[in-house]
């Protein structure tokens, strides 16, 4: 009981701890907590539209369409239902005519954000009490303050299986025609349950690092001297550093080499800043804002489903 309360207390004071380091980065590069946010759940936005496919629209369309023929054999309707079910196999059939290498259509997608606010020393601290638990035993104890200690965005979405589903309506077409309304509703609705569910992490740190030096990029195209614009640029790529580490630190790809050649990409630029090499500090950042733009689709690989 005590050691469970010394990891709530930790919990909290990373939180205070946590806030304040955000409320400097925000006021040293200009860009607030909310403005953060917002970019952010823009760049998630954006993430997930990417992963549609040209079939998305007509699968959603058959996705209501089994839902409405269950509501017509409910009704009694039986005509009405099978009219629908034969444009649900005629879509099916195009899409599959036109991709017959398609698996999986995403249909739909719900985002969840687990952020606590965290200073990086304190969370290495915790981490290393979760460590010293773990070697001592305390399973349990150590789950509890590391399912607290997350700051990632988690996106559910759900796919059409084609390998099935088109079979499903087929079956349930062909029992309607039988007048075995029953076993076609049955299987309607088994057919809806078994649509796949594929879950998607991607770290708010990582996501907050790549915001920051977008925002790097446009400071460079603002009419102030380069000179002008150097504290905040140092700014901005200090935060973007900071907010790597931190995901390194909470457990984010832990092993990853990219991590340490972020890292390092950011040192030299920061020394072209420094010196005031523009030229190279635009081209220095925008291979960084590629790289990170790579890190953060491998960590979250939102791609037309085969």
């Amino acid at each position: 009981m005590k050691k469970t309360l010394l990891s709530l207390i930790a919990i909290f004071a990373f939180i205070m701890l946590g806030q304040a380091q955000e409320d400097q980065q925000a006021g040293k590069t200009g860009i607030s907590k909310a403005e953060m946010q917002s970019r952010v759940e823009e760049s998630v936005g954006k993430s997930i539209r990417e992963g549609d496919i040209e079939e998305t629209q007509e699968a959603i369309a058959v996705l209501q369409k089994t839902r409405d023929v269950l509501a017509l054999i409910a009704q009694n309707k039986i005509k009405e239902a099978e009219d629908v079910m034969a444009e649900i196999v005629g879509k099916l059939d195009i899409i599959l005519a036109k991709r017959p290498d398609l698996a999986l259509i995403p249909v739909s997608s719900t985002v969840e954000v687990h952020d606590v606010v965290a200073d990086l020393e304190t969370v290495e601290k915790i981490m290393k009490q979760v460590r010293a638990a773990i070697d001592k035993g305390y399973y349990q104890q150590a789950k509890r303050v590391l399912s607290d200690l997350s700051s990632e965005i988690i996106i559910k979405t759900a796919y059409l299986p084609m390998a099935t589903y088109p079979d499903a309506m087929k079956l349930a077409a062909k029992l309607l025609d039988e007048g075995k309304t029953r076993e076609a509703a049955t299987v309607l609705v088994q057919a809806l349950n078994t649509l796949v569910i594929k879950e998607d992490i991607i770290p708010l740190p990582v996501l907050r690092a790549q915001e920051y030096i977008r925002q790097a990029l446009l400071v460079l195209d603002n009419e102030k001297t380069f000179k002008e614009n150097k504290e905040v640029l140092l700014a901005l790529l200090d935060a973007a550093d900071y907010q790597l580490k931190l995901a390194e630190a909470m457990g984010y790809g832990k092993r990853d080499k990219e991590y340490k050649e972020l890292a390092l990409a950011i040192e030299q630029i920061k020394k072209y800043v420094e010196k005031e090499r523009e030229r190279k500090t635009r081209k220095a950042l925008t291979k960084l804002e590629e790289k990170l733009k790579n890190f953060k689709e491998r960590l979250f690989p939102v791609k037309p489903q085969k």
